[in-house]
């Protein structure tokens, strides 16, 4: 049974400690927005959905040069340096959580620096999702049977992703049958393209 709309609060946390920020990936990703790397390109489309506040979780000795100036002055970009990114992207998750926390949201949106193609439309789609359905824990989205990465968490859930560890991933979440959850079918898989990159940043499973 549908709810009556409202509109909630919803944060986001860019996980943005990876090397892959400034990876080349194809350029239409980097076209749509005229920025200058895929990670730039991606955050411009997070900015355009509506997250209060949005987390952008970076590593300690990150010059943040691929970082595009604001847009506006309502702009509710975050910087949050983890000192512990190193060790795993559940250690830069839960620096997210931390930061955004104090600001009480519904939910939250967790997007991975490593997939650069994601657009505005699609992580609007969660949220709506999310303010459409009664009680839901979390809303993500599939592609050939596999859950990716956006992700939209209800606070519910906030306490499990602090316990998280790079082992368990959040499929541990998604797959568990104490929770509520919705997944929607995505067709455009070249969206869920993750630039590619040499080297290993810890893995936090998202499938």
């Amino acid at each position: 049974m549908k709810k009556e709309w409202r509109t909630m609060k919803v944060a986001g946390i860019y996980l943005a400690a990876s090397r892959s920020i400034g990876a080349n990936v194809s350029a239409g990703s980097l076209n749509r927005t005229g920025d200058s790397s895929p990670g730039a390109a991606m955050l411009r489309e997070l900015e355009n959905c509506g997250l209060e506040p949005l987390v952008v979780v970076v590593r300690a000795n990150d010059p943040l040069s691929w970082l595009p100036p604001p847009e506006n002055l309502e702009n509710t970009r975050r910087i949050e340096t983890c000192l512990t990114a190193h060790l795993g992207l559940s250690f830069s998750l839960r620096c997210g959580l931390n930061a955004v926390s104090p600001f009480q949201p519904d939910a939250v949106v967790i997007a991975d620096a490593d997939q650069p193609l994601i657009e505005a439309s699609y992580v609007r789609r969660l949220i709506h999702t999310f303010e459409q359905e009664q009680g839901l824990d979390y809303v993500a989205g599939t592609h050939e049977g596999l859950q990716m990465a956006p992700v939209l968490f209800a606070r519910s859930l906030f306490g499990g992703l602090q316990e998280l560890d790079d082992g368990d991933g959040i499929a541990a979440i998604i797959r568990s049958p104490e929770y509520k959850g919705m997944t929607l079918q995505e067709e455009a898989s070249q969206m869920f393209t993750e630039a590619e990159l040499p080297g290993s940043i810890g893995e936090l499973r998202w499938k």
